[in-house]
C-alpha cells in the first residue's frame, strides 16, 4: 500500500512511532504497519488482498530469487491468517530460489495473471516451482511456470527427471488449476503425487507361508484352514496410529508395482477385511476391492486391528509382497484452460491420484530435443502410472494433443480413465490390468494401443470402450483384454484387436493405403461380435485373420467389400455364426476367405458375390477332421451366391473360386440361390460350390441359375467329392448323401461321378447308400438310414435298415471283465463307452440314462454316449 509514503522518517522497529495513530505492530513481519493493513475484525471486508512487493520484499523483475520466494509465501500466509479468501500477486517475473518453491494454502482463490514465475537455474535431480501439499479448496489461476531446462547443470549422475513445474501432492482436495501455462521444466509440467505411506506389509514366505496361511476367517476371528479355497493374511494392522488418523482410510494394495504376485490375481476378487479391538475380539467383516478406501472412521465402534482374507489358490503363491496402504493421496484435481509444452519428460503426470481432470487443456511439444537438452522417457503429453491402481476416474475432456515426442497419453494399470472430445496426433496407449477405460467422441491421427497384464486370465483384464471416435490414417492394436468398439469411424486405419472379447458394433472402417501388405482387418478375440459394420478395405493382403484357436464368432447385418485383397482368415472357432451379412469382392484378384468351426456353425441369410468362401469345420493346415456328434452341426443356408467374372476353374482342396465346404463331418446345404452372371465374358466352368463330403451331406432345396447375355458356354457347377487328404483318396463307405428338391435354370449341375451319378437328375430324395458285409457294429445311424450288403448271396437280404437311431455296437456289458480305456459296450438300450482301464463288478451298476451320466462300476467309469442303435434286415434274395 502507498501509506508508508506519507509517514516520512519514522523508524518502522519495536519502538512505538509518534505517528502510532496511523499505525499497528504486525507480528509475522516483527515491525509497524500502517492500520489499513491490520488484520480486519470483519471477515467480510478481508475478501481480497493485493499483495504489496515492498512490504514483503519481492521482486517482479527476475532478480533475487530467494528474497522473492519467501516474500511470496510470507505473504500467502499472512493473507491466509487474515482470512483472506482471493490473493492477486501484481504482474512480472519473479524468480523463485532453487531450493524452494511457491507454497500454497488452503481455502484461498490465487489470481496470478500475468505472473511468470521463472525457476533459478540449478544442478537439483528435482525440484518443485509452484507446490500444493497437503491443502484443499484451492484455485490457482492465470499463472506463467518456466522451468530451467536449457540452462539447467545435468553433470550429477541422475535423469534429471523430477523438476516439476506445478506439482500437487499428498493430501490435497478440491484443487483447481485454471488457465495456468508450465514449460521447459527438467521434468514434468503438471504433476500429481501421492508418497505411497503404508501401516505394513504381507510376505509370503516358501517355507512356512510367512504372513499368510490357507483358510479363510471364521465368526470367532480364527483362521478356519478346512476353506482351502481361501488365503488369509494372519498378520494384525494398527489402525489407530497417527498415519492412519491422518489419512483416514486404509487400502488394501499390491506390490510396488502394482502386482498381486505370482498364482494371485486381485483385481476383481473381493477382500474380506476383518475387525477386532484392542484385545483383538473379533468385531465382524466386511467386503471391498483391492485399492478401494476403507474409511477409518466408518469401521465397527472400538475398531483398533484389522486383518484380511480372500479367494485365492495359497499353493500357487511364491514369494508374493502384498501392503496395506495409508498413501496420501490427491483428490479431485481439475486442470482447466492449461498450456504445458516443452517440458523435458511429460507434459503432465499422474504418479497416484483420484477424480483427476484435464479440460479445455493443450498439451504439446513435450520430451523433444531443444537447442542445448534432449527429451528424456517416458516422452508422453499426459502419463497415468506409478500408483496403479491408486490411480483412478481419470478424466481427459475437450483438450487438444501435438507433438509430443513418445505419444499423447498413456495410463498403466488405472482404474477408471475416460477420454472425451479429445484430438490427439500421436499414440495413445492404454495398459497394465486397469478397468473400464472409455474413450468417446476423440478425434485421432495417432495410433491406438493397449496391452493388458492379466496373469493370463484375460476375462480379468482391461475393460476398453470406444465409442462415437474417428480414427484416420493410422492403426489400432489392442492386445488382451475386453474390447468394444461402437459408432466409430476408422478411415485409412488397420485395425487389430485381441483379448478375451471383442466386440464391432455399428462402426466403419475403409483402408485405401494402396501397395501395403499389412492386414487391414484382425479381431482375433477369444469371442468375437461383429454387428451392423461396414469393412471397406481397398487395400492390404486380408480383412480378417483370426489364427489363434479360439471360442465363438458372431458376424451379423454387416457389409464386408475387398479389393486387391489375396483373402483372409476368419478365425479358428468353437462356434460361428454368420448372418444377414454381405461380402463382395470388387478387385481382378481371386479372394478367398476361410472360415473354421470345430464345433457348430451357421451361415444364413448372406450375399457373396465375387467372393471365394471356404467352410470348414476341422483343422484345415493338418488335415484334421472335426469330431462327429452323431447330427448335424454346420449349416449353411438361405444364403445368395453372385458370380459375374471369369474365373480359373483350377480347383486344389478348397482353394477355387466359389464356395468350399470341407472337413465337417456332418453339414446341411439348403434353400441357397446360387447365380452366374454372364457379363459379355466366357466363365468357362465356373465351380461356384465345392463340397468334399465326409459322413453325412444334406443337400436341398437349393436353386442354381445362369443369366446370359452373351451366347457363351457358362455353366453352374456343383461338385460333390469324398474327402481329400494330402494327396490320398479316404473311402467312406458310410457317408450319406439326401438331395431334394434342387433346380438348375439355365444351367448345367454337374455332381461328382465317383460318388454316385444318381444325383446327376436331382430327382426326389436319393440318398447314397453305404455298404457293409455285416450288421453294423460301430458308427453312428440315423432312423431309416440303410446299409446294402456288399457280399449279397441267394437267400439272403439285401441289406439292415436301422429302426432305431442311435450308435451301433454289439458287446455287451459283462461282469468281471476286463476293459480297456474307450471300450465301447451296451446295456438296456444305452451305449457306454470306458472312461480308464479296469476290471467290472461281479453285478452290473445302476448305469445312467441321461446323456453324458457317468457311473462307477468296480473301478471303471462309464459314460453314457447315447442310444443303441438297432437294425432289421430287409429286402430278402430269393433262391
Amino acid at each position: 500500500m502507498s501509506n508508508l509514503e506519507n509517514l516520512g522518517d519514522v523508524d518502522l522497529t519495536t519502538n512505538v512511532p509518534a505517528n502510532k495513530d496511523v499505525l499497528a505492530y504486525d507480528s509475522t513481519l516483527s515491525k509497524w504497519v500502517p492500520k489499513s493493513l491490520e488484520k480486519s475484525d470483519n471477515p467480510s471486508c478481508a475478501s481480497s488482498y493485493v499483495i504489496e512487493l515492498d512490504r514483503w520484499g519481492i521482486k517482479n523483475d527476475g532478480t533475487e530469487p530467494l528474497k522473492t520466494t519467501v516474500g511470496i509465501n510470507n505473504a500467502f500466509l499472512w493473507a491466509k491468517e487474515n482470512n483472506y479468501r482471493e490473493v492477486i500477486l501484481p504482474e512480472g517475473s519473479y524468480l523463485i530460489d532453487k531450493n524452494s518453491s511457491i507454497k500454497f494454502l488452503s481455502n484461498t482463490h490465487y489470481k496470478l495473471y500475468g505472473c511468470l514465475f521463472i525457476k533459478e537455474s540449478n544442478n537439483l535431480t528435482g525440484y518443485e516451482i509452484l507446490t500444493c501439499n497437503g491443502i484443499k479448496n484451492t484455485v490457482i489461476e492465470g499463472a506463467t511456470v518456466k522451468g530451467e531446462r536449457e540452462t539447467h547443470d545435468y553433470s550429477i549422475n541422475s535423469t534429471h527427471e523430477w523438476g516439476y513445474g506445478i506439482l500437487i501432492k499428498n493430501l490435497c482436495y478440491n484443487i483447481s488449476i485454471i488457465n495456468c501455462e508450465s514449460f521447459e521444466c527438467t521434468g514434468d509440467g503438471l504433476a500429481i503425487s501421492a508418497d505411497f505411506s503404508a501401516l505394513g506389509g504381507a510376505q509370503h514366505n516358501k517355507t512356512n507361508g510367512g504372513h499368510f496361511s490357507k483358510g479363510d476367517i471364521d465368526a470367532n476371528g480364527n483362521v478356519d484352514n478346512t476353506k482351502i479355497s481361501y488365503v488369509a493374511v494372519n498378520k494384525f494392522f494398527d489402525i489407530t496410529t497417527s498415519l492412519a488418523k491422518e489419512v483416514g482410510y486404509i487400502f488394501y494394495s499390491g506390490d510396488g508395482y502394482g502386482g498381486y504376485g505370482p498364482g494371485l490375481n486381485l483385481n476383481k476378487v473381493p477382500i474380506k477385511v476383518h475387525f477386532y479391538d484392542s484385545n483383538q475380539i473379533y468385531l465382524g467383516n466386511r467386503s471391498y476391492r483391492t485399492y478401494e478406501y476403507i474409511y477409518t472412521d466408518a469401521m465397527p465402534l472400538g475398531t483398533k486391528f484389522v486383518r484380511f482374507s480372500f479367494l485365492g489358490n495359497f499353493d500357487a503363491m511364491d514369494g508374493n509382497l502384498h501392503y496395506i496402504s495409508c498413501a496420501k493421496t490427491p483428490q479431485y484435481i481439475t486442470f482447466r484452460g492449461c498450456n504445458t509444452h516443452k517440458n523435458r519428460r511429460l507434459g503432465a503426470s499422474v504418479m497416484g491420484g483420484r477424480f483427476i481432470t484435464y479440460e479445455n487443456c493443450e498439451i504439446h511439444n513435450n520430451s523433444n530435443k531443444l537447442i542445448v537438452s534432449k527429451g528424456c522417457n517416458p516422452g508422453y503429453g499426459i502419463d497415468v502410472e506409478d500408483g496403479y491402481m491408486n490411480n483412478q476416474r481419470i478424466l481427459v475432456r475437450s483438450c487438444n494433443f501435438h507433438d509430443n515426442r513418445a505419444g499423447d497419453f498413456i495410463c498403466v494399470s488405472t482404474r477408471g480413465v475416460t477420454l472425451e472430445n479429445n484430438k490427439f496426433e500421436k499414440l495413445v496407449y492404454f495398459n497394465g490390468q486397469g478397468d473400464d477405460y472409455l474413450s468417446q467422441g476423440n478425434l485421432y491421427h495417432g495410433p491406438i494401443r493397449g496391452k493388458s497384464i492379466t496373469n493370463g486370465i484375460e476375462k480379468d483384464g482391461t475393460f476398453c470402450t470406444f465409442k462415437n471416435d474417428s480414427v484416420f490414417g493410422t492403426q489400432v492394436g489392442l492386445d488382451g483384454g475386453n474390447t468394444t468398439l461402437e459408432n466409430c469411424v476408422f478411415t485409412k486405419t488397420a485395425l487389430q484387436l485381441s483379448g478375451e472379447t471383442v466386440k464391432v458394433i455399428n462402426c466403419k472402417l475403409t483402408y485405401e493405403q494402396e501397395g501395403t501388405t499389412i492386414s487391414a482387418l484382425t479381431l482375433s478375440g477369444k469371442n468375437v461380435e461383429i454387428h451392423g459394420s461396414l469393412f471397406d478395405i481397398r487395400g492390404g493382403n486380408a480383412y480378417g485373420g483370426f489364427l489363434a484357436p479360439n471360442d465363438y464368432l458372431l458376424i451379423s447385418n454387416s457389409q464386408f467389400f475387398t479389393g486387391e485383397t489375396a483373402g483372409g482368415i476368419l478365425g479358428s472357432f468353437k462356434e460361428v455364426i454368420i448372418k444377414d451379412s454381405e461380402f463382395i469382392h470388387t478387385g481382378a484378384k481371386v479372394n478367398y476367405t476361410r472360415v473354421y468351426a470345430t464345433e457348430q456353425m451357421r451361415i444364413e441369410r448372406n450375399i457373396f458375390k465375387d467372393h471365394s468362401f471356404r467352410i470348414v469345420g476341422g483343422d484345415y493346415f493338418n488335415n484334421i477332421l472335426a469330431v462327429d456328434k452323431g447330427y448335424i452341426t454346420h449349416y449353411f443356408k438361405n444364403n445368395k451366391i453372385i458370380w459375374t467374372r471369369s474365373s480359373t476353374t483350377y480347383v486344389h482342396e478348397l482353394s477355387g473360386p466359389g464356395i468350399g465346404i470341407g472337413l465337417i463331418p456332418r453339414v446341411e446345404v439348403s434353400n441357397n440361390r446360387l447365380e452366374i452372371i454372364d457379363q459379355n465374358v466366357s466363365l468357362g466352368s465356373l465351380y461356384n460350390m465345392r463340397i468334399f463330403v465326409e459322413n453325412h451331406l444334406t443337400f436341398l432345396n437349393n436353386t442354381i441359375v445362369t443369366i446370359k447375355t452373351s451366347g457363351s458356354n457358362t455353366n453352374g457347377t456343383i461338385t460333390l467329392d469324398y474327402a481329400y487328404r494330402s494327396g490320398t483318396s479316404v473311402s467312406r463307405p458310410k457317408t450319406t448323401i439326401i438331395s431334394q428338391n434342387n433346380t438348375g435354370i439355365n444351367s448345367d449341375i454337374l455332381f461328382t461321378a465317383n460318388l454316385n451319378n444318381q444325383l446327376e437328375k436331382l430327382s426326389g430324395n436319393t440318398p447314397l447308400a453305404s455298404f457293409a458285409s455285416s450288421q453294423p457294429t460301430s458308427g453312428t445311424y440315423q432312423l431309416g438310414e440303410l446299409i446294402y450288403n456288399s457280399t449279397p448271396v441267394a437267400g439272403g437280404y439285401l441289406g439292415w435298415v436301422c429302426i432305431t437311431a442311435g450308435r451301433a455296437t454289439n458287446r455287451p456289458w459283462a461282469p468281471s471283465t476286463d476293459y480297456v480305456k474307450g471300450t465301447i459296450i451296451y446295456y438296456q438300450g444305452h451305449v457306454y463307452q470306458a472312461q480308464n482301464n479296469g476290471t467290472s463288478n461281479t453285478d452290473a451298476p445302476n448305469f445312467p440314462k441321461v446323456s453324458g451320466g457317468i457311473i462307477l462300476d468296480n473301478n471303471i467309469g462309464w459314460k453314457e454316449i447315447g442310444l443303441l442303435a438297432t437294425f432289421k434286415q430287409f429286402g430278402p434274395i430269393q433262391q
